[in-house]
């Protein structure tokens, strides 16, 4: 969809889904990098990253740094996206759970007043046709390209999920179990190192056992596609394959879009749901929206090649996709946004998941309402400082998980399985603390 709209009103867009200033996110999901947080109230947005550490590919440790912020901050004006006329884009704070109504249009024509026929002229006689020969056999089709059960190209097919109508964010492509849906996983030990094949099979196991259904991982390294794609086969999991974009460019990308590919064509595609490509990517500066759109034409063309027939996306904020709404929405088969409500300040652990239903909204409003929505990243932080109401601590994180899990969960995938003590610290000092898997029995 393409947005047209002046300046103010694209501040007004913005804003609606920020829910208040001078909140920061730095979400680390690969190892070896530092962040200098900005102070309470600083205006705004990301800071660069300093790499401290890397390692060769075949070393324990893994080799790719990203860093991801989430910016909930006031509008700024400037040029921007276009916005389509009669679209308006807001983001409600109520308890209540928003959904995005179905508009059927109904089209009936006027009877028109009927005359009677002229009778009709006697025809001639029909002389005998001749016998037609045989027609030769078709060929037999190709076989189709193989996708998760209930998805067909970018419509999707239909699912119901929990207990509403999937009318609100499009057609599903999922496989939930009740409200649980995928939970994120990364393959790294306390130390930042990488796990064993053994230890990753029994990590993913109790992800099972938890009642999920499916595992994300952001990228290839740590022989995290291998490993945790053997465990999902064993324990009877989906898997979302991640590609990992950093500011390095796209070669790193190219190489795991070909691992992804190669591994897949191996007799793997039938666990695989989702192949999400770039993480934040856009908002951390890695990469514009327009070579994101083209890296995503690129991967759902190779993907499709190495018989892949599910769907491809990204993730990002929010408001980068309103943003960046008319790039972004016809590139992706289903719309993908990182939602943390810790990270917005404007509500309590309990309102969470209040939050994340009304940014789902949004989110199925910026490309039309037409294609699924999935919140590919959310939790809570059990330590740290508060940020306005938004208050860390093992009973909050409970409490905002329940919560989540309630008005979200069969479309969201819960951050994260265990708490990361390899990453900084962070704003706020919570990004160590998101680890949940404790809280599902």
């Amino acid at each position: 969809m393409v947005y047209y709209t002046a300046a103010a009103l694209l501040g007004l867009a913005v804003s609606a889904s920020a829910h208040g200033a001078r909140h920061n996110h730095a979400a680390l999901h690969k190892k070896g990098v530092e962040q200098a947080p900005e102070p309470y109230g600083a205006p705004v947005q990301y800071v660069t990253p300093i790499p401290v550490a890397s390692a060769a590919p075949d070393a324990t440790s893994c080799e790719c740094t990203t860093y991801t912020t989430v910016w909930y901050g006031p509008p700024v004006l400037g040029p921007g996206p276009t916005v389509a006329p009669n679209t308006t884009t807001a983001t409600s704070s109520t308890a209540s759970v928003p959904s995005i109504p179905v508009t059927t249009s109904t089209t009936r024509e006027t009877p028109k007043p009927t005359t009677p026929a002229a009778p009709e002229t006697p025809k001639s006689p029909v002389s005998p046709q001749a016998p037609q020969a045989p027609q030769a056999p078709q060929a037999p089709q190709a076989p189709q390209p193989h996708g998760p059960q209930g998805y067909s190209g970018s419509s999707g097919g239909d699912v119901n999920h929990d207990g509403k109508d999937d009318s609100a964010y499009g057609v599903g492509t999922i496989t939930p179990n009740g409200n649980q849906w995928a939970m994120t996983y990364t393959p790294y030990s306390e130390g930042g190192g990488c796990k064993s094949a053994d230890e990753v099979n029994q990590d993913v196991g109790s992800i099972k056992q938890k009642g999920f259904t499916t595992v994300r991982i952001y990228a290839t390294d740590c022989s995290g596609l291998i490993n945790v794609g053997n465990a999902c086969k064993q324990h009877g999991m989906k898997l979302l394959a991640g590609i990992f974009i950093d500011s390095s460019g796209l070669g790193k990308a190219h190489e795991q879009l070909n691992e992804i590919a190669n591994w897949g064509k191996q007799g793997n595609w039938g666990i695989v749901e989702m192949v999400v490509a770039g993480n934040e990517a856009i908002f951390q500066g890695a990469i514009s929206a327009p070579a994101l759109a083209g890296f995503l034409g690129e991967a759902k063309s190779a993907l499709k090649a190495a018989g892949y027939g599910g769907p491809v996306t990204t993730t990002e904020p929010v408001n980068i996709i309103q943003a960046n709404a008319g790039t972004l929405c016809p590139a992706v088969d289903v719309v993908g946004a990182n939602i943390h409500p810790f990270f917005n300040g404007e509500h309590s652990a309990s309102q969470a998941g209040d939050f994340v239903a009304s940014q789902m909204a949004d989110l199925a409003k910026a490309c039309g309402g037409n294609k699924p929505v999935y919140n590919l990243e959310t939790g809570w932080p059990s330590g740290g400082q508060p940020n306005g109401k938004a208050i860390p601590g093992v009973a909050e994180q409970k409490a905002a998980i329940d919560s989540i899990v309630a008005k979200a969960g069969a479309r969201s995938a819960i951050f994260s399985f265990q708490n990361d003590k390899w990453k900084s610290p962070g704003q706020y000092g919570v990004e160590q603390h998101f680890g949940c898997s404790s809280l599902f029995s």
